[in-house]
């Protein structure tokens, strides 16, 4: 009896420190971004991998160069089925999972509002949905497969509402999506369908714009963090804002 206890204690001590690897992510920034807490793993939260969004989505020519576009309610709820507008609480795409402890009063949605957990093919481009809570500096968060963090600037909004930009799917896998702005969003699941080990450099060398985050008023500041060093690299810098 006592060897059996002790045995499945050993498991479920195994299965604890499983977990807890699945759910060490990088939250290391730089350059004035604030630090964003640990997010959950997709399998923690025993995420069913979504289906592939249907619809070609892809910026138009004007949203191609810039970063952060004014939008609204409307044209977040516009490609939303019916099910899901009808009931934000349906199935697992429209959870709101937000970081524990933590101060969350903005809005992130994939594809379409009310939409949290989505799924893409390699190379597609799906529209971000962001509704803040007030002004204030725009940081935008992804973290990639292999855990590593990319902490992005997106510009200065004055007025509270809604904000658009575009998410683009350069590596298989699960992606974590989160912006802070004077306080934390929920955070947004994106499954890439694609070969695994392929892999696309999300910072490549902007020539003559980066490719799909061009930013308008000049350039802005791009933060690329390594959770093995801690090491940085900061790509260009400037500054762009939104409803002045």
């Amino acid at each position: 009896m006592k060897w059996t206890v002790l045995i499945i204690a050993f498991f479920m001590l195994l299965s604890a420190s499983a977990t807890g690897q699945l759910d060490q992510y990088s939250t290391s920034t730089a350059g004035g971004a604030p630090t964003p807490s640990n997010p959950t793993s997709p399998e923690s939260l025993g995420l069913q991998t979504p289906s592939v969004t249907t619809s070609q989505m892809a910026p138009a020519v004007q949203e191609r160069s810039q970063g952060l576009m004014k939008a609204d309610q409307e044209s977040a709820y516009a490609a939303a089925p019916q099910e899901l507008t009808a009931s934000a609480t349906g199935p697992t795409y429209t959870q709101m999972i937000v970081p524990t402890g933590t101060y969350a009063p903005n809005s992130l949605y994939i594809s379409y509002a009310p939409q949290t957990i989505a799924g893409c093919n390699l190379y597609a481009n799906l529209p971000l949905w962001m509704k803040t809570a007030g002004s204030g500096n725009i940081w935008f968060y992804e973290w990639y497969p292999n855990r590593k963090l990319i902490t992005k600037y997106a510009g200065y909004v004055y007025y509270p509402g809604w904000y658009k930009r575009w998410f683009f799917a350069d590596v298989p896998g699960w992606h974590i999506l989160q912006y802070y702005c004077n306080g934390w969003s929920n955070y947004a699941y994106v499954y890439v369908y694609g070969p695994r080990g392929y892999w696309v450099d999300p910072t490549p060398n902007p020539s003559p714009q980066p490719y799909p985050y061009p930013y308008p008023y000049g350039q802005s500041q791009v933060i690329t963090t390594y959770p093995s060093t801690g090491h940085t690299h900061d790509l260009f810098r400037s500054s762009t804002s939104i409803g002045s």
